[in-house]
């Protein structure tokens, strides 16, 4: 057998070793690695957001406060001019981070799960040979890249925009670190809008009914009741992470019908901030992996389960 079988063994202009012809527990096909099987599903990620029409239905909505500065310097006199700074940064924290950027989240990110689940194509994908994590981070890193692209060229136009007024310009040092400021944390409120949402469409079967819930009404209803209940909320560190002299942030005031009480607001630095919108990006993500691995999709237990 021995005399049968040499060390190394052409055969149909292949070399085939001894242990090629026997099965072995470590004599495996070899796969590709884990950041290809990343990439991979990055790219298919990717691909499929770009033919969903809600792609240039988030990118128009997103697109729309641009108009609002020259708006303003065209219908505004001179007289009563508005602040090209006033404009920007008020476009900039009360439109694409505390409006868009969980838009895009839940128009994005809340889907790339939630779509498979729907179509019931869920279970054919689980059972691809790839890690779990590999799948769902490369789709989340393909949510991110987009949704950052669009919020970020819209901050950006918004901010050219606003430099018809004065008090702002491109060529001023100060108000270009002012804008990547506020480019940063809205990367940042994608991230941590974003993994939430991953997650309500892996264990929630309306993830943007969920989310509209969340984001637009319980974050709401949060800054308005008083002591620590807005610590829950995306929108309280989000907030956190903006720039202090931007503009005077006072203590909200609720208005009843006995008259307006101010309410008290507990203060969080921008590294607690930091710290816990990582945290809320990791351990949502962790729960979504989890889910691709022990929850049941479409009456069939998920590969790996």
């Amino acid at each position: 057998m021995t005399s049968f079988i040499n060390d190394t063994q052409t055969a149909a202009g292949m070399n085939i070793t001894k242990e090629d012809l026997f099965f072995r527990p470590d004599n495996r096909p070899d796969h590709s690695s884990y950041f290809q099987r990343f990439s991979a599903s990055c790219a298919h990620a990717m691909s499929m957001i770009a033919r969903r029409k809600r792609l240039a239905v988030a990118a128009l909505i997103a697109f729309l406060p641009v108009l609002v500065p020259l708006a303003l310097a065209f219908f505004s006199t001179s007289q009563f001019a508005e602040s090209g700074n006033n404009v920007f940064v008020r476009l900039a924290e009360d439109l694409h981070i505390n409006v868009f950027t969980p838009l895009l989240a839940l128009f994005f990110a809340g889907m790339l799960i939630a779509e498979d689940i729907e179509m019931r194509t869920m279970i054919y994908i689980l059972t691809r040979p790839m890690p779990r994590s590999a799948w769902v981070l490369g789709r989340f890193c393909a949510y991110i890249f987009v949704a950052s692209l669009i919020l970020i060229s819209s901050a950006v136009l918004t901010f050219a925009a606003s430099c018809v007024h004065s008090n702002l310009s491109l060529m001023s040092a100060g108000d270009i670190k002012l804008l990547l400021h506020y480019c940063g944390v809205m990367v940042l409120g994608l991230f941590a809008y974003g993994a939430f949402s991953v997650f309500l469409g892996a264990f929630t079967r309306r993830p943007i009914v969920f989310g509209v819930i969340l984001f637009y009404g319980w974050q709401h209803l949060a800054t308005l009741i008083p002591g620590l209940v807005d610590f829950f909320t995306i929108k309280k560190y989000t907030t956190a992470m903006l720039p202090l002299l931007a503009t005077q942030r006072h203590n909200p005031v609720i208005e009843t019908v006995l008259g307006n009480i101010q309410r008290e607001v507990f203060l969080v630095g921008m590294p607690k901030a930091l710290a816990a919108l990582v945290f809320i990006t990791v351990v949502s993500l962790l729960l979504t992996i989890y889910a691709t691995y022990r929850r049941e999709y479409a009456s069939d237990r998920a590969a790996g389960g």
